[in-house]
């Protein structure tokens, strides 16, 4: 269960750090949508326990931000200059943090629980 936390911190504070870095730059229904996920999980860290369904809608959105972040050109674009600048770079490590670790350790942390059962 504890790495099921780590993951959620992982991702909570990457993509609000990532949010904030990128507030004047890209749209900002993307700044919001991200926001909101961001809500989302942090709500989502206190019922996790409470209500065993959020376990499997957690599951299915650490699965989309991989899919979609995997086929995204501007992730795919900003991965492309990684170690251009220091902004690029940060953004970068955010968007890995965020888009790939904390979901795939989610998505262990959840399939490890349930075989243990």
């Amino acid at each position: 269960m504890k790495l099921m936390y780590l993951s959620l911190i992982i991702s909570i504070i990457s993509l609000f750090l990532g949010s904030v870095l990128l507030f004047n730059t890209v749209p900002r229904i993307l700044i919001s949508g991200t926001l909101i996920i961001v809500a989302f999980l942090v709500v989502s860290l206190f019922l996790i326990n409470k209500y065993p369904k959020v376990r499997y809608v957690l599951f299915f959105l650490a699965i989309l931000a991989i899919v979609i972040s995997s086929f995204s050109n501007a992730h795919l674009q900003a991965l492309r200059e990684f170690g251009q600048s220091t902004y690029i770079t940060s953004l970068d490590i955010l968007m890995i943090l965020g888009f790939y670790v904390g979901p795939i350790l989610y998505i262990i942390a959840l399939l490890r629980d349930n075989l243990k059962r």
